[in-house]
């Protein structure tokens, strides 16, 4: 194992009570949300919604430099956070996975997108490419090198980020429900687009 950069070396904090946290939350939220302005919080549901959206955004942004600096800890190519998250998903799928079911499991449908990653994590030499007796099932899988590169990456997860996690209390079922939480809300932001996409056809026509 390579040595740990300087972006994971603070990843070592006191225990600290969950409560703690989201009262610190809930007040930085009333000094960034003051009573002047009312964009996008007028009601209490988009207060509440523009607050999770905010979070997404930041948690967004902390996730992709903490799968970034971990798997150039742990392999010496240089993926961007896209194509960590793709390397790792057809890990946790197990066996090979085509271009349709990573699109599927990812919630994505910028197929060449997509297939850029898969090109530049298959010329890295951690991936890939297998055919079935057709096209539609050609997909990709790890190799030795993907293999022991996502492990690797696994076995620093744990040791770093899941052990501090494990040291704010009741964290676990925070992170049950803001999962369940965030799944809903994909389903929901789909539908919104959808009306927003259908907006025109259904409006009634002008006289």
């Amino acid at each position: 194992m390579q040595q740990l950069p300087s972006q994971l070396k603070f990843l070592r904090l006191k225990r600290c009570d969950f409560a703690d946290v989201i009262t610190a939350d809930l007040a930085a939220l009333r000094m960034e949300m003051r009573p002047a302005s009312r964009y996008m919080t007028r009601r209490s549901t988009g207060a509440a919604l523009t607050r999770t959206e905010l979070a997404i955004i930041r948690s967004a942004q902390a996730f992709e430099r903490w799968c970034v600096v971990l798997h150039s800890t742990v392999s010496d190519s240089r993926l961007s956070a896209q194509d960590v998250w793709i390397l790792h998903s057809i890990r946790m799928r197990g066996g090979a996975q085509n271009l349709s079911e990573l699109l599927l499991f990812l919630n994505r449908n910028d197929v060449s997108t997509i297939q850029y990653s898969l090109r530049k994590i298959e010329q890295a030499g951690l991936i890939e490419r297998v055919t079935g007796n057709s096209k539609r099932e050609a997909g990709y899988r790890l190799t030795e090198e993907g293999e022991a590169a996502t492990k690797e990456y696994a076995d620093l997860r744990d040791e770093l980020l899941i052990e501090l996690a494990e040291d704010i209390r009741d964290f676990e079922e925070a992170l049950v429900a803001a999962a369940s939480t965030l799944e809903r809300l994909t389903g929901t932001y789909d539908q919104a687009t959808q009306l927003v996409l259908n907006r025109k056809i259904m409006q009634p026509p002008q006289d």
